[in-house]
């Protein structure tokens, strides 16, 4: 069995075989002459015939590299086989050969979409070895393009389907702003990917809230991070984003792929946990003061409990317990700047403490909110836990209070016993301060 490499051969590089030749010549001294021309070309395996109808019956039956006709045959001509064979292949190289050159013979070949156009004579057939191997050299490459265009082709559509269709956002950001996006970013941030084009990513993120972007430890073996982050939508409200990020180079210039993912419902639900155990734990600390404590030290038991509350509610950094005395509302316990506690209840009702939960917002402008629920021993009201939370959570924030001052409420009812703590008949409206016991 032969082997063939390709080799350079006056500085061209030739394809290595084997090549499948099919002539189609009626004239045996022509064939005969074009069988010498490749007498030395082992590459090339040449198949005769000698009419247009032998030549079509060879080409259903066998594959071709390139095909050889004579111009002029007995029965079918040469054109009516040309025009057939491209019936049957588009892309073959197909050469025309005639005894007599004439311009209107060759331009109604390549009008039949002949490959190449050639006069017969000694140094045409010798030079027919390497006019075909150019030929087939090209129809190759043609073919090869093709085909790697087509897949290309196949795979952008591929990518592209993906990339439109896929359940989490995909981005690229180049020097800081997007320059790719899918439509489930835009859905993510609440407008559509086209509006996205162009804008810096931290733009999303306000400045309040760069403090969630906080890097997880989900794979410790991957080394493409994930990050997580709280991101404000295009009509003001917020989602939660997990994300991952990796270098690669887009359209010549590094650039950020990154993959998003809308963890909202999860890390919303992270966040109830996470307040459930809080409370839970709060409420116990105050149990566990009712429990351990000694009754006598009804401040220290309010301190305590109050630091609990504290604790159980995000963002509370100021509070108070008020009990129900002969004077009216008193502090008993505290927890943060006296001054700003003062502001809020300063010329307020002690009722308004008394009678049910409430939340009211700080004037001018502040943040903090405050709660308040009253302390209750059955249906009796001791006094009241006063409370600053942030604005956003204040709702959440008053449910736990209630549960909380009812608690207070049990740890009054135990110590009542040992201390003077129930109102007298004639209480006042107004509430009352004493200094803060240590």
């Amino acid at each position: 069995m032969q082997i063939y490499y390709s080799y350079i051969k006056q500085g061209r590089i030739l394809m290595a075989g084997p090549f499948h030749i099919l002539i189609i010549e009626d004239d045996p001294e022509h064939a005969e002459l074009i069988r010498m021309g490749f007498r030395r070309h082992d590459e090339f395996f040449l198949d005769f015939a000698t009419s247009g109808e032998e030549g079509l019956e060879m080409i259903a039956a066998n594959t071709y590299d390139l095909i050889s006709v004579d111009l002029v045959l007995p029965g079918i001509g040469g054109l009516d086989v040309l025009v057939k064979i491209r019936k049957l292949d588009q892309d073959i190289p197909v050469v025309m050969v005639s005894g007599h050159g004439t311009t209107e013979m060759a331009v109604v070949a390549f009008e039949n979409r002949a490959t190449k156009y050639v006069v017969k004579s000694l140094e045409s057939f010798k030079s027919l070895p390497y006019v075909f191997e150019n030929l087939i050299q090209e129809a190759r490459f043609r073919a090869n393009e093709r085909t790697m265009r087509g897949q290309i082709e196949r795979s952008e559509r591929i990518h592209r389907n993906i990339v439109e269709n896929a359940l989490a956002g995909i981005y690229i950001l180049q020097e800081g702003v997007f320059r790719l996006v899918n439509p489930k970013l835009g859905e993510i941030f609440g407008c559509s990917a086209e509006s996205l084009l162009g804008l810096p990513f931290w733009q999303l993120v306000r400045p309040d809230d760069m403090q969630h972007v906080s890097r997880l430890d989900r794979d410790r073996q991957s080394n493409v991070p994930v990050y997580e982050s709280k991101v404000q939508r295009k009509d003001g409200s917020y989602r939660w984003i997990e994300f991952r990020t990796v270098s690669i180079e887009y359209e010549g210039k590094r650039a950020i792929l990154g993959n998003l993912l809308d963890i909202t419902s999860r890390k919303e639900l992270e966040i109830e946990i996470m307040q459930a155990n809080r409370e839970l734990s709060a409420i116990d600390g105050i149990m566990e003061t009712c429990l351990l404590s000694s009754p006598d030290d009804i401040d220290k038991k309010l301190a305590d409990a109050l630091s609990n509350i504290i604790t159980g509610i995000e963002g509370a950094n100021v509070g108070g317990v008020f009990l129900l005395e002969e004077s009216g509302l008193v502090l008993r316990a505290l927890h943060g700047p006296v001054e700003e506690l003062f502001l809020f209840v300063k010329g307020m009702q002690s009722s308004h403490f008394l009678d049910k939960a409430h939340i009211q917002k700080s004037e001018m402008g502040s943040a903090r909110s405050w709660i308040s629920a009253p302390i209750l021993c059955g249906v009796q009201p001791m006094g009241a836990v006063v409370i600053g939370v942030a604005e956003t959570s204040s709702m959440l924030s008053l449910a736990f209070l209630e549960k909380t001052a009812c608690r207070m409420g049990h740890l009054l009812d135990i110590c009542s016993t040992n201390s003077s703590l129930l109102q007298s008949d004639q209480t006042s409206s107004q509430i009352k301060t004493v200094p803060i016991r240590e």
